[in-house]
């Protein structure tokens, strides 16, 4: 019952995760933009578009421009590839820019003369504040340390730390020149009642034609949302397959359970108990341990996600609280509860089959020759299931079709391939090895054996890892790209 409590506590805890996460991107959206319209390009806005924009009724705004440039630190000799952010009004209008010193950030805005870098680049080079930094032809004493940056997580500070110098200073460095990459970013600030979403939707073909695109709150959380929850969908995937291998695993042992007790079954038989009686009396025992499990399961998963945000702080562009998911946890309940109940039934429904006479015989199968159209039924539903199940997770109706199939298939082929290797072995049993060597080899056709469970749920768990590591290549391999 391990792999069913593991199972659930991966599904409870990634969903409670998720659901906290898109809490918190609804209710700080506008911190992580920072303003209420965002405008930007690889171009600067032209007399056209800013026309349009003198329309809109805007309290405050602010404008910043961004480009990767080499850094020098002349205390230490060391080079660092950063990006550099020019910048200047009181931007951020939501949220804050966090500076150690705290009065750094309204020294560059009201002052200038002076970079922010970024704290995690400072204790990388042991550098402080004081020191010096040049950028391009420009020496910038180190003002203060940056402790957190708009429109990006850590994870992308890590090639290209960010620097903040203000934009009045930007033309002394030389680094404006002409074929320069720099990203113009304006921002403003507009009435709480203005409605930013039917402008941004009217004028956005007129700001793409001239390479600028526009953001606002509301798209912020969509960004956001859909970015997480792909990772969210995947990352529940494997939970779902991880708690299937558990579901296999009580089917074979539930199986092996009932062939030991088939002469008391026989015993209650004989006493006048029918099967849909005795069927019962072992139905209650494994629903009873997968209810147990699932609670288990439910118990560590809602543990688990509550030192999550602390794991990924350093990766997510916000803040997440965490609170008591209830609705992870009745997902939690209700798959592990179906699924356990689901595979339990497919070694259970032909003990209602079991003759009285079974006392006096030992064969388990004679009884179960028959088609059994609800052990059909069992096998329909859990199919059902897990499409639906899916299709629940993903949103997307195609995934689910396609994983389901895929699942399907490689159950069937590790099964197949778990037969022949079974088969071949009793075919070409090698008597002439030692006996070690014989009996370890017997073990793998003996009654009541495993094997082909064990290797179903091996194989699946090994290609579960080896997707894993294959996302994890191409997610450093694209860093490393944008590094490049």
């Amino acid at each position: 019952m391990s792999a069913i409590v593991l199972g659930i506590a991966a599904l409870v805890a990634i969903n409670s995760f998720n659901y906290n996460l898109q809490r918190d991107i609804d209710e700080q959206a506008a911190s992580l933009l920072g303003a209420d319209l965002a405008i930007s390009g690889n171009r600067a806005m032209g007399d056209s578009l800013a026309a349009l924009v003198a329309e809109l009724p805007v309290a405050q705004s602010a404008r910043k421009l961004e480009m990767f440039s080499m850094s020098y630190f002349p205390r230490v000799d060391h080079s660092q590839f950063v990006r550099l952010q020019a910048l200047e009004g009181n931007f951020p209008f939501y949220g804050e820019l966090k500076t150690e010193p705290a009065q750094a950030i309204a020294t560059l805005r009201t002052q200038g003369g002076i970079a922010l870098v970024d704290q995690g680049l400072l204790q990388q080079h042991e550098l402080r504040v004081g020191d010096s930094i040049r950028i391009g032809r420009t020496l910038f004493p180190i003002g203060g340390a940056l402790l957190n940056d708009f429109a990006s997580a850590d994870i992308a500070s890590g090639f290209a730390p960010p620097v903040y110098i203000a934009l009045g200073d930007l033309q002394a460095t030389g680094l404006v020149q002409t074929g320069s990459l720099i990203n113009y970013d304006y921002y403003y600030a507009l009435p709480a009642n203005y409605a930013v979403e039917e402008w941004a939707d009217e004028q956005e073909d007129t700001f793409r034609e001239q390479g600028l695109s526009i953001q606002t709150v509301q798209g912020q959380k969509e960004r956001l949302s859909e970015a997480f929850s792909g990772l969210n969908a995947f990352l529940n995937l494997v939970a779902l397959v991880s708690l299937l291998l558990g579901c296999i695993g009580v089917a074979s042992s539930v199986l092996i359970y009932i062939k030991t007790k088939i002469a008391s079954i026989a015993v209650f038989r004989c006493l006048g108990m029918s099967g849909r009686a005795v069927f019962m009396i072992y139905l209650l025992q494994i629903v009873g341990l997968g209810a147990l499990s699932v609670g288990l399961g439910v118990v560590l998963g809602t543990a688990v996600q509550l030192i999550l945000p602390v794991l990924f702080k350093d990766f997510l562009p916000l803040e997440v609280t965490t609170q008591v998911a209830w609705s992870a946890i009745a997902e939690g309940w209700v798959v592990g509860l179906l699924f356990t109940g689901l595979f339990a039934l497919v070694p259970l429904l032909p003990v209602r089959r079991i003759s009285p006479l079974r006392i006096l015989r030992a064969s388990y199968e004679a009884d179960t020759r028959q088609r059994d159209y609800r052990l059909w039924g069992v096998y329909v539903t859990i199919g059902l299931s897990l499409f639906g199940f899916l299709w629940y997770l993903t949103a997307e109706l195609l995934a689910a079709v396609f994983f389901c199939v895929g699942l399907a298939l490689a159950f069937g082929l590790l099964f197949a391939v778990a037969k022949a290797i079974v088969w071949l072995i009793r075919r070409y049993f090698p008597r002439s090895w030692n006996f070690v060597f014989r009996q370890g080899l017997a073990n793998l056709f003996r009654p009541n054996n495993q094997t082909a469970t064990l290797l179903v749920s091996i194989g699946l768990g090994t290609a579960i890892l080896t997707t894993l590591f294959v996302i994890q290549g191409l997610l450093l391999a694209n860093v490393a790209q944008m590094d490049a």
